[in-house]
């Protein structure tokens, strides 16, 4: 029984330490293979739980050889405390040396510990150097994803005075009469812009431009409410005006709207009047890069 009970805490210390050197390498597969394949799906549950029974079996020789250290009537209590000690702090290290030395009480060969040992930093490096492959990885997805991120799409309205620009996923499309139609189906957030030569129409000033459209918000949408009170700012090449609502949709969704209508100093007689439509619970979100849309866009010198 004893021989049996010295195997164990050589075999399965070892496998456990294995198994968690090999932590990484199964992150990278999943990374690549994702659940593509169904015998790595199965593979990777398999590991995962073999690696938890390991993890229990382990834990109970933690417990029964500390019992058995404590128990021991040959040993010191200041040297039992020491073990203990020893024991938390390296155990999957320490356990086949303990149990060989103070339970079974067996010679320890030096050449064992030292295969063991080599055996330990070697599976360390392998974690270690699976680690850092597997971290460099996720580095350069993260790199490349910002990479992505910071690429931008200019869409033009029809006038060919005015343009946006957008985060990849958004699309334009032919709408009505708007000018400029954008769309992200994926973020649910729409503009919509029209620009107008205020020598053409009876509105001259931004707040005109400003008031039409929330006289539209107010009279087309349910429970329409300010969300954010209007608010001008002038700023080198441009003045800009906008005011925040919330409402209900055509489908009920509760929305908010950004109206802005903007001024550019060298294009005074052209207004760029855009609504900008996000569902309320994603707005939060998503302010920033409404504010970003909005602060892009530019007169176009034809």
């Amino acid at each position: 029984m004893g021989s049996i009970k010295k195997s164990y805490y050589t075999i399965f210390p070892s496998l456990f330490i294995i198994f968690v050197a090999l932590i990484p390498l199964m992150s990278i597969l999943s990374d690549v293979v994702k659940l593509t394949s169904l015998l790595f799906f199965v593979t990777k549950i398999v590991y995962v739980v073999i690696l938890f029974l390991l993890l229990i079996v382990n834990v109970v020789l933690f417990i029964v050889l500390g019992k058995n250290i404590i128990s021991s009537t040959e040993l010191k209590s200041s040297k039992k405390v020491l073990l203990i000690f020893l024991l938390i702090l390296f155990n999957l290290i320490v356990m086949p040396y303990f149990n060989h030395k103070y339970v079974v009480k067996d010679i320890v060969k030096p050449n064992n510990l030292i295969i063991y040992f080599i055996a330990i930093v070697f599976l360390a490096f392998v974690f270690a150097f699976g680690t850092n492959v597997y971290n460099k990885k996720i580095n350069e997805e993260i790199a490349k994803q910002k990479e992505e991120e910071a690429k931008r799409i200019t869409y033009t309205d029809k006038t060919n005075n005015f343009s946006f620009d957008f985060k990849l996923g958004y699309k334009q499309k032919e709408v009505g009469e708007y000018d400029l139609y954008v769309k992200d189906s994926e973020k649910n957030i729409i503009l919509s812009a029209f620009t107008y030569d205020t020598s053409l129409y009876e509105q001259k000033s931004l707040d005109d431009y400003l008031n039409k459209g929330i006289l539209d918000i107010e009279n087309s949408k349910k429970n329409a409410k300010i969300y954010k009170e209007k608010e001008y700012k002038e700023l080198e090449d441009r003045k800009v005006l906008e005011i925040t609502y919330e409402g209900n949709s055509e489908n009920s969704s509760l929305c908010v709207y950004r109206i802005t209508a903007i001024s550019f100093n060298d294009k005074p007689g052209y207004v760029l009047f855009s609504i900008i439509v996000s569902l309320k619970e994603d707005y939060s979100n998503q302010v920033n890069e409404i504010d970003e849309i909005i602060n892009s866009a530019k007169i176009l010198q034809n």
